[in-house]
């Protein structure tokens, strides 16, 4: 067996159909790699998907490249992953904010700059819009350092500017008090008001 030594990062962008991971993962095992972390999604007809995967010594970019493009009508990406720093886990207490309202541009950079000025980190988004109603969920990490009634009345004001309801929730409370912990593609559930306890 030859040595996987070359790391790469793989994103891969079509249309969405049946078979699109059976056709990527066969073309990689082709180039003798080793899948060793898989997320994808749907947006819109969409499908992406980001492969982490190691591949015999002398594999070239180019080669996963190709090899990824030819086995369908598929825009790929490849990054060493050598070349990429490791990031430092954000350290700090899981958290989930709830958007619900009518749409309007904006929402999203509004609320993500919040989170940035004050050095939370997001570690998971869902945002879909239905006939001009917006339902978006952060799960986001908060640092010791921030103040949660803070954060709390930055994000209310934020809301209250563009019309919205937002709410922020330790995620231990809100899986305790809501039977949505996240979304499908296919339907929007209901949501429940949450708590707003900490």
């Amino acid at each position: 067996m030859e040595r996987l030594t070359v790391r790469y990062a793989i994103s891969v962008t079509t249309r969405d159909r049946v078979g699109i991971i059976a056709d990527v993962s066969e073309a990689l095992y082709q180039l003798g790699g080793n899948l060793e972390a898989l997320s994808q999604t749907v947006v819109w007809g969409w499908f992406t998907m980001i492969v982490c995967g190691a591949f015999p010594e002398g594999t070239t970019p180019e080669q996963v490249k190709q090899a990824v493009e030819s086995a369908g009508d598929f825009i790929a990406t490849v990054l060493p992953s050598h070349d990429a720093p490791t990031p430092r886990p954000v350290e700090g207490e899981p958290f989930v904010v709830t958007v619900v309202g009518s749409d309007k541009p904006g929402i999203v950079w509004r609320l993500t700059r919040c989170f940035a000025q004050t050095g939370i980190n997001i570690e998971d988004v869902w945002d879909e819009v239905r006939d001009g109603h917006i339902v978006v969920i952060f799960h986001v990490t908060v640092p010791p350092h921030v103040d949660r009634k803070e954060l709390r009345y930055n994000l209310e004001q934020v809301g209250e500017e563009l019309g919205l309801s937002v709410m922020l929730q330790h995620q231990d409370i809100f899986t305790a008090t809501n039977a949505l912990s996240m979304p499908s593609r296919s339907s929007v559930a209901p949501l429940t008001r949450p708590t707003t306890n900490d």
